[in-house]
């Protein structure tokens, strides 16, 4: 479908101007006079990562300042220097977020409010807050006036968009313009902005983590679990990154890509071949994603890269999406887990460290899949500061764990020491086969724990 076809949904401040280029010139405003939209107890909605709006966020604070207003904050995955987060800013937001990264040390400032929801839920759990401002960012727009959202807005669906009183545009030429068509695109036409601010602020870029030793013999067993015709998802890291060599290294063949996440790992896989979707039932010949994590190579090759398409997560991690394709094999991280099966992906004991995110969506997604198959990765053991190594196969999830993925939906679990196989297993067979695949030094302690 090309954008000429597609009509807006949302009416902007000068929806009845027929030209869309009178229309962004006459809604440009300073992000001054954007900030001054927004009034004392609004609630505000911002996009993630490197979409976030600095320009509106700085000015913002300035405002606020100001009137001697507050305002509560709706969003996720937030960059670190995000201004009004920062510890000065404490008394001018109230942060409702439900997945931390750079933002996590922000935690203990007492503002910030962690909502625990799956990723898919994203719009629905920002709309229940009633935000009267929603502020996303986009690239500019096309021939037809239809800006991208770009990389990290999916979180903000139209379900956001429309019940938002106030919709700010920060437009910036460094976001790519992605691919998108369809239901849940990532398109927003300049006839549904209420007020337009142009930037051109350096884009925060997610360097590539290297594989360790041990990523890399992980990664190995995770690969021979791959058919040729599979269809994938994996998201950050330097075990997945260590997947995608080894999927390229084994030669396999005309994989799909569905996923959360796209990454510099995924462009490569398209580059070299082995991710053609050829096989898929859903979108057959394009790799699908919901965000764009990565650095400028990266989006240099997404920017207009009609072999990919982005979606709004509600759609992407939605179980009943995921299984439309056959052979859907889906590859999470774990920070823990206990002989039972039970999975903790988000937290340092009580502590919150991510959050739930898309990972029981996937591992239902891939399980309902004809073929498919889930599986959680993670190293059997750690070190702490002083060196002191310890499991992280337990026989308890740690005091205060949060459950990600529940023992009754986990299938294979790897490590570097193997792969078991969870699914329709007792406690006692579970145990057993998560003890062989943990570390040495821990596999006799967990055997004095075996579950009844």
């Amino acid at each position: 479908m090309t954008t000429s076809a597609m009509q807006p949904v949302r009416r902007g401040r000068l929806s009845e101007e027929a030209d869309w280029h009178r229309q962004y010139e006459e809604l440009k405003v300073t992000a001054e006079e954007a900030a001054a939209l927004i009034q004392d107890g609004d609630g505000v909605a911002m996009p993630a990562a490197a979409s976030w709006p600095y320009a509106v966020d700085e000015a913002l604070v300035r405002r606020l300042r100001a009137i001697g207003g507050r305002v509560e904050l709706y969003s996720l995955f937030t960059p670190a220097d995000t201004v009004l987060l920062q510890p000065e800013n404490r008394d001018l937001v109230e942060y409702y977020v439900n997945f931390l990264s750079g933002d996590r040390a922000l935690i203990s400032q007492g503002n910030v409010h962690f909502v625990p929801t799956h990723l898919s839920e994203d719009g629905a759990w920002i709309c229940d807050r009633h935000p009267r401002v929603t502020v996303i960012t986009c690239a500019p727009p096309d021939e037809n006036g239809w800006m991208s959202r770009s990389i990290s807005a999916s979180h903000l669906d139209r379900t956001v968009l429309e019940q938002s009183e106030l919709v700010i545009v920060e437009v910036n030429p460094r976001l790519p313009a992605l691919s998108s068509d369809g239901e849940c695109h990532l398109l927003f036409h300049v006839s549904e902005a209420d007020a337009i601010v142009e930037s051109d602020h350096p884009l925060a870029e997610n360097i590539p983590a290297p594989a360790t030793e041990v990523d890399e013999t992980i990664a190995g067993y995770i690969a021979e679990m791959v058919p040729n015709g599979a269809c994938v998802q994996f998201g950050l890291g330097g075990l997945p990154n260590a997947i995608g060599e080894c999927l390229a290294y084994a030669g396999k063949r005309d994989l799909g890509l569905h996923t959360e996440v796209v990454t510099n790992c995924a462009m490569k896989l398209m580059e070299q071949g082995v991710v053609n979707n050829s096989r898929k039932q859903l979108y057959p010949g394009r790799s699908v994603g919901a965000l764009c994590v990565g650095d400028r190579d990266l989006w240099a090759f997404a920017n207009g890269n009609r072999d990919l398409c982005f979606k709004e997560v509600k759609w992407v991690n939605d179980p009943r999406t995921i299984c439309q394709n056959d052979g859907v094999v889906s590859i999470n991280n774990a920070m823990e887990i206990d002989l039972t099966g039970q999975v903790n992906a988000e937290s340092v004991g009580p502590r919150m460290y991510s959050g739930t995110g898309g990972q029981l969506e996937w591992v239902t997604g891939a399980q309902w899949s004809k073929g498919g198959k889930s599986i959680i990765a993670l190293r059997s053991s750690y070190r702490d500061r002083s060196g002191t190594l310890h499991s992280k196969i337990l026989p308890q999830l740690s005091p205060g764990g949060i459950v990600t993925t529940p023992r009754t939906m986990v299938q294979y679990v790897a490590t570097e020491y193997g792969v078991a196989n969870l699914k329709y297993r007792s406690c006692r067979e579970r145990a057993k086969a998560l003890i062989a695949i943990a570390h040495p030094a821990f596999r006799e302690e967990l055997e004095r724990n075996l579950p009844l």
